[in-house]
């Protein structure tokens, strides 16, 4: 009987542990882009805050900025980092014969928004990331009944990137490409 008991409570034991652990490794695992300071836009944080994208290409490991993974051979790459704090960002992107796509990336990681030149008005690919207080106090002084032209872009981080790809389909394309990608302005609206 009292082996009986004893191996019950090293079963109950074991398992309870085994819980715990398995918590504790999920809590850690969902927290690592939190607080880490290695991801994307910690490394990125200084390019664009000119008031355009920075190229970003595989010499740029030699400026201590790393290469995005998915780094394609025919796509030049360049990079504009915002901070709300200071209020919404306005993103312009003239438009090409080239592809061009723009993809904001919320800080920690993840794709916020993603928009193509498809979607250009008369050449130009132009909207503004806020945050929700930023977006109601915006709408708080839209007038009544009048339509908003712009777009709106509601980020749930205040830090975050902006990359503007564009696509060169020939090698001769490169540099029309590379002038394309880094006039993307951005910079505080208003």
């Amino acid at each position: 009987m009292r082996i009986i008991g004893a191996a019950r409570r090293l079963a109950y034991g074991t398992i309870a542990g085994l819980v715990l652990a398995g918590i504790v490794h999920i809590v850690t695992v969902l927290l690592i882009p939190l607080l880490s300071n290695s991801d994307a836009t910690s490394a990125y944080l200084s390019l664009g805050t000119s008031g355009h994208a920075e190229l970003v290409s595989p010499r740029s490991a030699d400026s201590g900025l790393p290469v995005p993974r998915e780094a394609d051979p025919a796509a030049v790459t360049a990079i504009c980092s915002y901070d709300l704090s200071a209020g919404p960002m306005r993103v312009v992107a003239r438009t090409g014969t080239l592809p061009l796509g723009l993809t904001l990336h919320r800080r920690g990681g993840g794709v916020l928004y993603a928009i193509t030149d498809r979607a250009a008005i008369r050449g130009v690919v132009e909207f503004l990331v806020m945050t929700e207080e930023q977006r109601d106090e915006r709408a708080a002084r839209d007038e009544e009944g009048e339509a908003v032209r712009e777009l709106r872009i509601v980020s749930d981080t205040m830090q975050g990137l902006i990359v503007a790809r564009v696509l060169a389909k020939r090698p001769s394309d490169r540099e029309d490409a590379g002038a394309l990608a880094s006039g993307v302005a951005c910079g505080l609206a208003e």
